[in-house]
């Protein structure tokens, strides 16, 4: 399991953090606070950030579809999306990355949810963004 948390986070994480910005707003900034990993065998488990490779804090950039790290010590390629919806109050993202995931950001909340889905497998990570 902690091979399975540690090649899929790293992998689909960068994709992951956004909200709808403001029609002059296209970047945001988001903190990832709390990470758990899945398998169909042994449940789910906390698991922590570093553990992933992920980084505490990820820049999104609507006009590029681009997830970067903006943590010093986790230093990682830019992640891209394919798309960008809006439902029902969120900003959803999606994207495949050896795994599909998604990230749905509350338009006026700002917390964020990521979504990784694989063979047998799944990953969540919680967050916020600073909303414009």
């Amino acid at each position: 399991m902690k091979r399975l948390r540690s090649v899929a986070f790293g992998i689909m994480i960068l994709s992951a953090a956004t909200v709808a910005p403001a029609a002059a707003e296209d970047k945001l900034t988001c903190a990832l606070t709390k990470a758990y990993a899945c398998t169909s065998d042994d449940g789910c488990a906390v698991v922590a950030l570093q553990d992933m490779n992920l980084p505490r804090f990820i820049g999104i950039e609507f006009g590029t579809k681009v997830i970067t790290s903006l943590d010093k010590t986790v230093l990682r390629e830019e992640t891209r999306f394919a798309t960008v919806d809006k439902i029902q109050g969120m900003t959803v993202l999606h994207g495949t990355e050896q795994r599909g995931w998604s990230l749905a950001i509350g338009d006026q909340s700002g917390e964020l949810t990521i979504s990784v889905s694989g063979d047998g497998e799944s990953f969540t990570v919680f967050g916020s963004c600073i909303m414009p």
